[in-house]
């Protein structure tokens, strides 16, 4: 079988775990949020925690989906770099960890600002509580406020991915 054809399957794969991994993880941690504050409630019963968790999974998610492009072109130049399989495979590991970790917790950073910057514009209502109670509009606006932030960074975010790719480096000429 064709090597480009094994790699793009391979990247398709990856891509496909990490999708998985990213709701996984915001899934977990914002239930487990949301658990601590509230250990009685069942969050699956109330519309507006849906609503809010859906917002939280989608900005972490369309932020790591930046991810794939820095990773195949990593991937590409350490091909050429690694003929041993296993220096290949340990060599994008690492890079893999390193992306995927930058852009978990930037996430995680993008989804506490946009809360707290929505519970330090309305000082007088508390959010989770209103999120309990059901207020489907607060879950909204504090879903579109992580979602556009992530929108906003998810550029920036591809910039810092691509200074860690290990480019070859070029002689000057000057």
């Amino acid at each position: 079988m064709d090597k480009q054809l094994i790699i793009s399957f391979l990247e398709l794969s990856i891509a496909v775990v990490i999708g998985i991994l990213s709701l996984y993880i915001t899934h977990f941690v914002v239930v487990r949020i949301y658990k601590s504050k509230f250990p009685t409630d069942n969050p699956y019963k109330n519309n507006a925690f849906l609503i809010f968790m859906t917002g939280m999974m989608f900005s972490v998610a369309y932020l790591l989906s930046g991810i794939i492009h820095p990773l195949s072109s990593t991937l590409d130049l350490l091909t050429k770099s690694y003929p041993d399989t296993t220096d290949l495979i340990l060599s994008y590991g690492k890079y893999l960890g390193l992306f995927t970790l930058i852009g978990l917790v930037l996430g995680g950073i993008i989804n506490f600002l946009a809360f707290f910057l929505f519970s330090s514009l309305t000082t007088q209502v508390n959010e989770l509580d209103e999120i309990k109670q059901g207020n489907i509009g607060i879950a909204i606006f504090i879903s579109v406020m992580a979602i556009t932030i992530a929108v906003f960074c998810k550029e920036p975010f591809l910039v810092v991915l691509e200074s860690f790719i290990p480019y070859p480096e070029l002689p000057r000429l000057f």
